[in-house]
């Protein structure tokens, strides 16, 4: 399956299959990007397996593996479209731009939007660092009033593809490295 974020979906996993899974793309995955910091001590960094599927995953300097998410499609499917700003059309029939927008904090927002409940606030952002043959988006941190946090990654267009929760090391056996 080829992943949709690619310009030519999700599944749920068991913590057993991830870490076969884990094993199988740790022979056979090529690095597309990766990001030296993402602003809270770690790295993330894209990979595409042999199957053309693209993988997020966020480490640390140690090694250790922290999310480690195959995109398959749009979590909200579709419903973010309502954070982007609409077309208007003036009483001449002409589109009326909109006002710019900040692709950044839309991606933000539909971060925000996918995490169930109230109280949440944006403790990282940046660019995901995908570019050329990908579409773009940026990575967004969440911390929740319990002290949960979790790592987003949505495009300008408010389509989140990836959103796991941080938290101890993922047990998927040596780490990285």
């Amino acid at each position: 399956m080829v992943s949709p974020r690619r310009k030519t979906p999700r599944s749920v996993m068991t913590r057993r299959s991830k870490r076969v899974r884990w094993r199988t793309l740790k022979k056979v995955a090529v690095p597309i990007t990766a990001i030296g910091s993402d602003g809270r001590g770690g790295s993330l960094v894209w990979l595409t397996d042999s199957n053309a599927n693209l993988w997020l995953c966020s480490a640390d300097a140690g090694g250790q593996v922290y999310a480690f998410s195959m995109i398959f499609s749009d979590l909200l499917e579709g419903a973010g479209g309502q954070f982007v700003l609409p077309v208007h059309i003036g009483s001449d029939g002409a589109a009326v731009p909109p006002p710019p927008h900040d692709p950044l904090h839309i991606a933000e927002l539909a971060c925000q939007a996918y995490l169930p409940g109230d109280g949440d606030k944006v403790v990282g952002k940046g660019a995901d660092g995908l570019n050329a043959d990908w579409l773009p988006g940026y990575f967004v941190f969440i911390e929740t009033d319990a002290g949960e946090t979790y790592l987003c990654d949505a495009t300008a267009d408010a389509q989140v593809w990836a959103f796991a929760k941080i938290g101890a090391p993922l047990g998927l056996g040596n780490p990285v490295g």
